[in-house]
């Protein structure tokens, strides 16, 4: 894939991506789009009926739903670019990223998940590293989940148990 008139479509020139990691790099891409076209479906449903909504909510999905059909149609790079530029918007206007209170979240959100986003979009421009750019995109994903990882195996415990007694 190299940089061409079109901007940043696919061409048969391709250097940066060999075919075995362009199906990792499609897979990851795939992933986070995905979950984060859930995560923004799940606030859009549970959301709209509050009188007090902000934009995040419909705007998220669209980004989401736009880097999933990117990367399904093998656009790696543009992908990289919409998740990346949701990550800016999102930080711009003063969105939370997740709903994690940690102090690294916190921290993650307001000084990291911001370079690492221009980077990302910098390295998918330069058809450089797309990886790299793909890791970079999936933090803010990665750190949400792993916010969620107590509720969930507290859901699970309460299933078990639940089950277990009479």
């Amino acid at each position: 894939m190299s940089l061409n008139s079109s901007g940043l479509t696919p061409t048969t020139a391709s250097t940066a991506v060999s075919a075995k990691s362009g199906v990792w790099l499609r897979r990851v891409l795939l992933a986070v789009a995905a979950f984060e076209t859930l995560i923004g479906l799940i606030d859009l449903a549970v959301f709209v009926p509050d009188i007090d909504i902000n934009a995040r909510l419909f705007i998220h999905p669209f980004f989401a739903i736009a880097a999933l059909v990117l990367a399904a149609r093998r656009y790696l790079r543009a992908a990289i670019v919409v998740l990346a530029a949701y990550i800016l918007a999102a930080l711009a206007i003063g969105w939370s990223l997740d709903f994690a209170l940690g102090g690294l979240s916190l921290l993650a959100q307001q000084v990291i998940f911001g370079p690492l986003a221009v980077t990302a979009i910098v390295l998918a421009i330069l058809d450089k590293l797309l990886w790299l750019g793909a890791v970079f995109v999936a933090l803010p994903s990665a750190n949400l989940l792993l916010g969620m990882i107590p509720l969930i195996l507290f859901t699970i415990a309460v299933i078990i148990l639940g089950r277990a007694a009479p």
